[in-house]
């Protein structure tokens, strides 16, 4: 595997990571943190129906992430055109990072809502992003190799590898964050999770991805600047 596309993988790996953590528990995070509810109480109880409001507000947070998503994916092709992709990723993953960790910290309805377009961001930027930088790396001949000497790469194949790591994050978060919630006693623990898998994919993004190969076979690889039209 060329070290560009196992550098994507690494980091596409990163960023479901970070947003399967987040969904799987956000209902369960709005129930036990923001309401101060119990799922075990008694059904009767005013912490069970408080847990049981705080689940139906996530719902509709999981709404406002959906539309979030749908908006931004809309916009996205205009913002390729002003930034680079470098850019729009280290964008994303700190969007992210921080709604998911403001939101902990915070206990006002609204402002836990509002931080939930943050995720769409992240969303739209992992089904996008990533496939473009992959057919840009087939532009490239060191990349994409040669039928004549039999070293051609199938792109089907590598889309499958980039694809398979949404697969690999929610093996890892149904392995993982089920004994953190236990450990931390509360869907906190994900949130912090999910923030800080999030912040490192920032970080990788932009000091390990490769955003340009060149075309010839032996020149070095080459990066995007984060403004394009400067």
């Amino acid at each position: 595997m060329p070290k560009a596309l196992r550098n994507l993988c690494v980091n596409h790996f990163l960023g479901w990571l970070s947003f399967e953590g987040m969904l799987l528990f956000y209902t369960d995070f709005m129930g036990e943190v923001v309401f101060q509810g119990d799922p075990k109480a008694p059904h009767t109880s005013e912490a069970y129906q408080k847990y049981n409001s705080g689940v139906t507000m996530g719902c509709w947070g999981m709404c406002i992430y959906a539309f979030s998503a749908a908006f931004y994916s809309a916009i996205l092709e205009k913002l390729e055109d002003c930034l680079s992709v470098r850019t729009l990723y280290f964008i994303a993953y700190l969007s992210f990072g921080l709604g998911t960790g403001l939101a902990t910290l915070s206990r006002n309805l609204y402002v836990v809502l509002s931080l939930c377009t943050t995720y769409g961001i992240l969303f739209s930027t992992l089904c996008t992003l990533p496939y473009s930088l992959l057919c840009d790396y087939y532009q490239s001949k060191k990349f994409a190799g040669s039928s004549a000497d039999g070293t051609r790469r199938g792109m089907g194949m590598d889309i499958s590898l980039l694809s398979c790591q949404y697969f690999l994050a929610q093996i890892l978060v149904s392995l993982v964050l089920g004994p953190l919630t236990s450990a931390v006693g509360s869907a906190n623990g994900v949130m912090y999770f999910s923030s800080l898998v999030s912040f490192l994919g920032c970080l990788y993004s932009s000091l390990c991805v490769t955003y340009e190969i060149p075309t010839g076979e032996t020149a070095d690889e080459e990066h995007q600047p984060l403004l394009l039209n400067v």
